[in-house]
């Protein structure tokens, strides 16, 4: 796992603020394979799904409203992508993470690490 996360975290992989995360998603998930892939509707693509699947990755997205065609995925699945929202809307809490003050992408993964670390330590004593 540390190993994806510091693989996110160099220089092809971090993305600007003003870049939408679907059109780098390839470069992202392509080391993931047989996975559950959690997104919102922002992520409803037809090129995004195949990539997904052509590496036997299960896309748990819901289609936008204006879809002729449904789209089926596991509504189960999706529930819990609000607790992984809750997790970032905690990270975000703290400022410098929020506004990304840091310039080296390592010691911005390190303040994520820190910030995690005591959301973590925080649900264990409380």
């Amino acid at each position: 796992m540390i190993q994806r996360v510091r693989q996110y975290f160099r220089g092809d992989k971090l993305t600007g603020g003003n870049v939408h995360n679907v059109t780098c998603c390839g470069r992202i998930f392509e080391d993931i394979i047989g996975c559950y892939v959690l997104g919102d509707a922002g992520y409803d693509s037809d090129r995004y799904r195949r990539d997904l699947m052509s590496n036997n990755n299960i896309a748990v997205i819901p289609g936008r409203k204006n879809r002729k065609i449904p789209i089926n995925y596991e509504k189960k699945i999706c529930k819990l992508r609000s607790r992984i929202e809750m997790f970032f809307g905690k990270i975000k809490e703290n400022r410098r993470l929020g506004m990304r003050y840091d310039k080296l992408d390592t010691s911005f993964l390190g303040f994520i690490a820190l910030a995690s670390l005591n959301i973590v330590l925080k649900s264990i004593i409380s």
